[in-house]
C-alpha cells in the first residue's frame, strides 16, 4: 500500500476539528491548526482562520497537536543549550 493512500485512509477516519499542528505536503512543512475534512481528493485545514484546501494525495504526513507548542520546546531547548 502505498503511503499517500495510507495517509489518506487515515484522513478519512478523523473527525471535523481534530487538532493538527503541521501537514507535510510533499516533504514540505504547512502549519494548520485543525482537520477539516477530506473530500473529493482535497483535505481541508484550518490555517489560521482561514480553510486550506490542499491535494489529499499530496500530503506524505501529519503532525497532530498544537504546531506553537512544539516551536515553544525547541526554543526553550535552544536557550538552555546557550
Amino acid at each position: 500500500m502505498a503511503k499517500a493512500k495510507k495517509i489518506k485512509d487515515l484522513m478519512k477516519k478523523l473527525p471535523p476539528g481534530y487538532a493538527v499542528g503541521r501537514i507535510l505536503i510533499n516533504g514540505a512543512t504547512a502549519d494548520v491548526t485543525q482537520f477539516i475534512n477530506d473530500k473529493e481528493g482535497l483535505a481541508y485545514f484550518d490555517v489560521n482562520g482561514q480553510i486550506g484546501a490542499y491535494e489529499a494525495k499530496n500530503i506524505n504526513g501529519i503532525l497532530f497537536g498544537a504546531a506553537e507548542a512544539a516551536e515553544e520546546e525547541e526554543e526553550a531547548v535552544a536557550e538552555e543549550e546557550e
